[in-house]
């Protein structure tokens, strides 16, 4: 009998030999630029000797990329996997969001778990108890008979009763600070209601904010609350055999240490998602001034990062591009010379929302008021500033970027006003 701490076991699918194979775009996804991302299925012998070091009684098969992704090229791939798990007595467990494939899964998964995301939610005219029949646009009303969260029911053209999965649905939840989690807890109790069936909320691995598993708990099994440290403690078989403390970067800490350290400056959409997480849910990397060299050989030595310079002989600042050896957000980092360079580099910005960044704190340029910045950054409202500004800092393309992050803004749904 397993203890309850032993940890979970997941073979990582990436069934590309060169890319990414899934063909979703999931903002807390960080595996499609990891240097462990596996490219094709593991060996037999890896993934044998992976599998009988499990003290549980299921494997799970997980994205990396999604396991389901064009079955009709990786089915071979897929059920050979399934049959190596079975074969050495375990159970399989598949996490997918392809919900157009899930009625192929029956005779090779135990337990399927869906993950939520809008095709899912559009699946039936928005009707989750048509996902099982395999077509999107013209889903049939299937009669569901549901229980002790199972699905009685598995309609894929009158398949058997016997060889269907457990089913569930889960969730990533937003990286948001606990009070705005708290908030959502009637939508999760209304969504398990829609889906019928158990629902797991995940947390967030790009969140920077404390979780709380307990408060967010709902007292009952059939909804699951997952804290990051179930996953951080679990194994995993990518192109190593790891834990996921060293597979998957946890940005909490990073972000503790960037937000504490006395040579660190933050900028750009990581102080904007600081700011306003509820707004600006997504920062697709960390932008960073370091005052000194010892920086970078921190973010090395101690959260895997390793760095590129991009900068040329003799420019300043040193422009350098960090990439996690992890699944993690990337860094660009500028290393200066001084705290008022930093503070220059920051406060001659084109925007006024990005005239603020984040030293031990808030920071803010003297000219602007900072209850306004953060105003008009919660509702996405930027305002071109016309003054003088210091440009000696700015790379010599500074127009052409300024113009590239403007259409950024605008895409992400922000006014801009002269």
């Amino acid at each position: 009998m397993p203890h309850p701490s032993a940890p979970n076991f997941t073979v990582i699918t990436n069934w590309k030999a060169k890319g990414f194979a899934c063909s979703k775009v999931c903002s807390y996804c960080n595996w499609r630029q990891s240097p462990l991302l596996p490219h094709g299925l593991q060996s037999n012998e890896a993934i044998l000797s992976f599998i009988r070091q499990c003290t549980k009684s299921f494997i799970t098969i997980s994205g990396g990329g999604d396991p389901l992704y064009r079955l009709d090229e990786n089915l071979a791939a897929l059920r050979h996997l399934c049959d190596l798990i079975h074969g050495e007595g375990f159970r399989v467990r598949i996490i997918t969001r392809e919900v157009s494939q899930l009625h192929r899964v029956t005779g090779l998964a135990d337990y399927v778990s869906l993950s939520l995301d809008a095709d899912v939610l559009r699946w039936g005219n928005g009707k989750l108890e048509n996902w099982e029949t395999g077509i999107l646009e013209a889903a049939p009303e299937p009669n569901l008979h549901r229980g002790a969260g199972n699905l009685e029911f598995w309609e894929t053209g009158k398949l058997p009763s016997y060889g269907r999965p457990d089913l569930e649905f889960s969730l990533v939840l937003p990286p948001l600070p606990m009070p705005d989690l708290l908030r959502l807890k009637p939508q999760y109790a209304a969504l398990r209601q829609q889906v019928g069936t158990r629902l797991v909320l995940r947390e967030n691995f790009n969140s920077i904010f404390p979780f709380d598993a307990e408060a967010m708990s709902f007292g009952h099994k059939g909804i699951v609350v997952v804290p990051k440290s179930v996953c951080l403690n679990s194994r995993y078989l990518a192109t190593i055999d790891c834990t996921g403390h060293e597979i998957v970067q946890d940005h909490a800490p990073l972000a503790a240490h960037l937000m504490n350290h006395s040579s660190v400056y933050l900028f750009g959409g990581f102080v904007k998602h600081i700011i306003a997480p509820a707004v600006h849910l997504d920062y697709a990397d960390i932008d960073v001034i370091a005052i000194d060299a010892d920086v970078i050989a921190t973010l090395d030595a101690t959260y895997g990062y390793r760095f590129t310079e991009l900068s040329t002989e003799g420019d300043y600042p040193r422009n350098f591009q960090g990439r996690s050896t992890k699944a993690g957000k990337p860094i660009q980092l500028l290393l200066m010379k001084s705290h008022a360079d930093a503070r220059k580099f920051i406060f001659s910005a084109q925007y006024d929302i990005d005239r603020i960044g984040y030293h031990q704190g808030l920071i803010i340029d003297p000219l602007m008021n900072l209850q306004e910045i953060k105003t008009a950054i919660t509702l996405k409202q930027a305002r071109l500033l016309t003054g003088p500004r210091q440009l000696d800092l700015f790379h010599p393309q500074r127009i052409m970027i300024e113009q590239k992050h403007k259409a950024k803004l605008i895409a992400k749904g922000f006014t801009i006003a002269a």
